[in-house]
């Protein structure tokens, strides 16, 4: 930007008047009039007080709770800030009063805040000779982050540990079943490979029915519209995701200089690795005897990373996922020792497949940045639906390690997930008497409509010009 421009920015701000910087004050997305309000600020204090000693000793707390208190009214089709039937603003506005959670409130000088109405905290005067006016009073009080002061250390680091570690407890669960280990009451114990041709092909068979479910990740259309997220610059709703987003900073790396035929020459190679491993793997499960156990449960991690450099955005990773986390082949019955020993084969491969998966998912959540806190609580939903789930499968097994690893994975994902999301803005429903322009919207809500695009994502309205007249956004 240049000097000339910036002086003309500088002059153009100096010149506004104190009505021009002040913010239409609206709750929940409902507007209002305010003539006057007065807010509380200071700090909590705790008062010491000693025996001999004139002056206490004031230990600072931290900051008190702002209260806000605004009085202003209802009318009917104002000039100001429209809003249709007094009546009509009326009912709304005690809707959004009376709503559950903090709600987003503007206010005409501190701007967009975060607050909760207590009980009896909206006043509402009518009088038979104003006609169609109300007088309204609001107290507000300012609310918080879902975040409390603990000592943890770096979730994303811990979270990949975590991840690794499972995907070596699955391994090692697999072998002692499959191909054998040593125990401290028999020397030797001998797994259910030592009947040949026929465990084999039982573990040749679940790894088809997995090929499967992996052929559908790659041919997923979500591979190909999320690397949109990946360009620098602006794409509108096409660059929505966990790759792009208006107010966070992803967490994958960009390349400033790519362009959208190179990510495509990228994922077409990203596909061709999956391939390549999940041929490796076929080949490791027709080869597998008790020198290869090895070899085999490397081919499956090695195609597990695969999938996961392949899809560029974490979130849709998740979801792509999570058919592999439960994955469960056909019921196997069978008579005698061999048939016996091929519904173990047949667990244990199955076993060490979805927990592979699982200990990708937990490498993605530590890539993954979620827009909102709904976002961020209904993916750890999510996940810890599929880690409980195989949580009992490992526990009835006696599979231990898997077990302690599973257990110590789901924590983690808990605790990366909930200090994320309680840093961010709740979804919100706002809605408006009309339908309005994205960047009218954005002014309205965040006094930046620059998040325009944001919103825009958010709401796929048909035309941007044109929002729906009710749709959720962040709310700050």
């Amino acid at each position: 930007m240049s000097l000339l421009s910036d002086i003309v920015d500088i002059a153009v701000e100096s010149n506004k008047t104190w009505t021009d910087i002040l913010h239409k004050a609206s709750f929940r997305g409902v507007p209002f009039a305010v003539y006057g309000g007065d807010a509380r600020f200071g700090r909590r204090l705790a008062l010491h007080e000693y025996p001999g000693r004139d002056k206490p000793y004031i230990e600072d707390m931290g900051r008190s709770t702002r209260r806000i208190r605004m009085s202003g009214f209802l009318v009917t089709d104002s000039f100001i800030y429209g809003g249709g039937s007094a009546i009509a603003q009326r009912d709304a506005l005690v809707a959004a009063a009376e709503k559950p959670g903090p709600g987003a409130l503007i206010h005409p000088t501190l701007g967009a805040l975060t607050v909760s109405v207590p009980a009896e905290g909206l006043s509402v005067v009518e009088r038979w000779d104003m006609g169609r006016y109300f007088e309204i009073s609001f107290t507000f009080i300012e609310s918080g982050d879902r975040l409390f002061p603990s000592v943890t250390s770096s979730g994303g680091t811990l979270l990949d540990k975590l991840a690794a570690a499972l995907g070596l407890s699955a391994a090692l669960d697999f072998a002692r079943k499959v191909i054998g280990g040593v125990t401290a009451v028999i020397n030797a114990v001998e797994g259910v490979i030592k009947f040949g041709k026929a465990i084999v092909g039982m573990v040749v068979g679940v790894i088809a029915d997995f090929k499967v479910l992996v052929g559908r990740i790659t041919r997923d259309v979500r591979n190909i519209t999320s690397l949109a997220g990946l360009l620098t610059g602006d794409f509108g709703r096409y660059a929505n995701g966990n790759v792009s987003s208006a107010l966070i900073k992803s967490k994958k790396a960009k390349n400033s200089s790519a362009t959208m035929a190179d990510l495509l020459a990228k994922n077409t190679e990203n596909r061709a690795a999956v391939d390549t491993a999940m041929d490796n793997l076929v080949d490791a499960a027709a080869n597998l005897d008790a020198s290869s156990g090895d070899t085999f449960t490397g081919a499956v991690q090695s195609l597990m990373d695969a999938l996961v450099v392949g899809i560029a955005d974490p979130g849709n990773a998740i979801a792509l996922l999570g058919p592999l986390a439960t994955f469960t082949p056909p019921d196997f019955t069978g008579d005698g020792v061999i048939g016996s020993a091929r519904g173990v084969a047949q667990d244990a491969t199955s076993a060490l497949l979805r927990r592979s998966a699982l200990s990708a998912i937990g490498k993605v959540v530590a890539t993954y940045v979620p827009a909102s806190y709904d976002e961020a609580i209904s993916t750890m939903g999510v996940v810890t639906g599929f880690i409980d789930a195989e949580i009992l499968v490992a526990g009835d097994a006696g599979d231990d390690e898997s077990y302690s690893a599973l257990i110590a994975l789901r924590q983690s994902m808990v605790s990366v997930l909930t200090t994320t999301g309680a840093t961010l803005p709740n979804l919100e429903t706002f809605s408006f008497r009309t339908a309005l322009p994205a960047l009218v919207i954005a002014n309205r809500l965040y006094q930046d409509p620059s998040r325009s695009e944001e919103l825009i994502q958010q709401a796929d309205p048909i035309h941007p010009a044109f929002m729906p007249t009710t749709l959720k956004a962040l709310a700050r």
